[in-house]
């Protein structure tokens, strides 16, 4: 998979669209057996690239039964963390694929997303929507936070848990990937996220800002909207109540991503993710109600691995599941309620 700049500007579309998602942390690699169980069941003929650095004999084992994943030992090359995007999509596009899709390893498909990813025109370009209730969307600030020029200015934030690029986008991924390895953004990850200027919080931030600027704001631009493609699970502001008037007659979005808190860890049982706190028992309770939570109930006896937490029971978590109906729009919807009450009055 190692390649040069000068193979990456090579085209040689010979091969179809890829799947493309990485993990290096071993508590998060739960999630990343449901998104290769998610994709083996709605997408089986579309090869997955799966970088997973140190795997356990284990997670070998068990990947080895995908025929359609291709599992990678280490990082993406020289790529560090969550900061590998740009890394791990250039290697597929050299090798000839026509499209390669990042997928967020806590992401889980409820369908076949072809349909959406592949009979579009090489140019576009495919990123999903942050959640709106986050604080500081668009994307100018970002832009300008990096002293380009500004060239387009999205009203709303992007979120590059899903993306699709093809050999069209190489210069925008090999300027995005210059960017994560700049020396100061390096310098700037050891810090707590708050204290973070916005243009460095995260590589979607560099993305916005490049997304924003004059050189790559003729880049057509596919965005997947939160709460009708994908639902940014875990919070209670991620599936907002705008978003789910609308989802009541809709199906199930395509993409589950459980971004806010992971459920396997919250409720799993560990001691630090079960302390006796407000905070600690609303993030439970929240992951409890989660679609995520719903949809990965049918993979449990794939995973091959404790899934116990999978069927923790709590009596107000059980109440506002009926509550829900079958409606993935109605599931925890009162606590959605109450935390839109509660920040309209702050």
């Amino acid at each position: 998979m190692n390649v040069t700049r000068s193979q990456e500007n090579v085209s040689v579309p010979s091969l179809g669209p890829a799947f493309c998602l990485a993990e290096d942390r071993t508590v998060c690699e739960t999630g990343l057996r449901l998104a290769i169980l998610s994709l083996s069941r709605h997408c089986a003929n579309v090869p997955v690239y799966v970088y997973r650095h140190h795997p356990t004999p284990a997670f070998t084992q068990w990947a080895e039964r995908f025929t359609q994943v291709t599992l990678i030992p280490e990082r993406p090359v020289g790529a560090e963390s969550w900061n590998c995007k740009p890394h791990a999509l250039l290697p597929i596009i050299a090798r000839g694929h026509s499209a390669a899709i990042w997928l967020d390893s806590d992401i889980i498909l409820t369908r076949d997303c072809s349909s959406l990813l592949f009979p579009l025109e090489p140019e576009i370009f495919v990123i999903t929507q942050e959640p709106a209730s986050l604080p500081s969307q668009g994307t100018e600030s970002r832009t300008l936070g990096w002293n380009l020029e500004v060239g387009r200015r999205l009203p709303i934030t992007l979120n590059s848990s899903v993306l699709r690029v093809t050999q069209k986008h190489v210069s925008l991924l090999e300027q995005w990937r210059a960017l994560l390895n700049d020396s100061t953004y390096i310098r700037v990850q050891q810090l707590a996220l708050e204290e973070r200027p916005l243009h460095m919080m995260s590589d979607q931030d560099v993305l916005n800002g490049l997304l924003g600027c004059r050189d790559f704001s003729s880049v057509p631009l596919k965005i997947l909207r939160s709460g009708d493609d994908i639902i940014h699970c875990g919070g209670a502001l991620g599936y907002s109540l705008h978003e789910r008037a609308r989802g009541v007659f809709r199906r199930v979005p395509t993409f589950l991503h459980a971004t806010a808190g992971k459920p396997w860890l919250w409720l799993g049982g560990q001691p630090e993710w079960s302390q006796r706190t407000f905070f600690s028992w609303h993030r439970r309770l929240l992951q409890e109600t989660s679609p995520y939570l719903a949809e990965a109930k049918k993979y449990e006896s794939q995973l091959e691995e404790d899934a116990s937490w999978l069927r923790t029971r709590t009596g107000i978590g059980v109440a506002l599941t009926l509550l829900g109906l079958g409606n993935v729009a109605l599931r925890g919807l009162p606590l959605t309620i109450a935390a839109t009450a509660i920040r309209s009055i702050r």
